[in-house]
């Protein structure tokens, strides 16, 4: 799965400008950056980390990242393993991170 859906980035380009754009893209790297960290114990943490992080992305055309942590959120309520839902969502921001630096230094 692409790391981001150009087309979503597009029609909101389109919406707001490019400027309000990259000011959003900042935002959920920035968003991006401060979640995730907690250890697999601290499930509370984690799972609102994961449903914050879930409707920022999505609504950017970050699906992956979204998904994953939707993914996040349920195994925090099923109470089942984190280890490898945690991987794969830290995986998933880490991309978005780097999706949207170039996207900073295309624009820059």
């Amino acid at each position: 799965m692409p790391v981001y859906d150009p087309a979503t980035l597009a029609e909101l380009e389109g919406v707001f400008g490019h400027a309000r754009l990259m000011d959003l893209l900042a935002h959920l790297k920035l968003e991006i950056s401060q979640r995730l960290g907690w250890p697999e114990t601290e499930r509370l943490a984690l799972r609102h980390d994961a449903h914050t992080l879930l409707s920022v992305s999505g609504s950017l055309g970050f699906f992956d990242l979204s998904r994953r942590c939707l993914e996040m959120e349920q195994a925090c309520l099923l109470g089942a393993d984190l280890v490898a839902p945690l991987s794969a969502a830290r995986a998933a921001a880490e991309g978005a991170i780097a999706a949207i630096c170039d996207m900073e230094a295309l624009a820059a």
